[in-house]
């Protein structure tokens, strides 16, 4: 069962960080695709089974958050993620702000798969 729930959630992440790219890319030239129904429900979608699945992942590793500080670390980092990827998508309407946010957006992603790689918060140091 762990297997599944992994590959799962890596599997959703990698949706979701696409579409986070992919409309970042389409707003930042205004395409009208973004107006279509699927467009606006199916990221939202993705990311309720990407955090059904992380809250599954965890209940099965019996790890949790506040106990096990790596798993502290990688929800502090989903916020920085969160902030910054709605600021790529419906912040400042200047196509380099909108590609900044998204690599800071990035940059945050990249941190969580270090910490869940080596279940350490501060990767860096070790």
């Amino acid at each position: 069962m762990y297997i599944i729930l992994k590959h799962s959630h890596l599997s959703l992440m990698l949706i979701s960080v696409s579409l986070l790219i992919i409309r970042t890319l389409a707003v930042t030239v205004n395409a009208q695709w973004l107006q279509k129904k699927w467009a606006k429900i199916l990221p939202h979608v993705i990311d309720t089974l990407l955090l059904l699945s992380a809250i599954a992942l965890m209940i099965t590793i019996e790890q949790y958050p506040g106990a096990d500080h790596w798993l502290s670390a990688k929800i502090i980092a989903l916020f920085g993620y969160i902030t910054f990827g709605t600021l790529a998508i419906k912040g400042n309407k200047n196509a380099a702000s909108r590609i900044g946010m998204l690599l800071i957006a990035l940059s945050f992603i990249v941190y969580m798969m270090i910490v869940a790689i080596s279940k350490n918060p501060m990767p860096w140091i070790s």
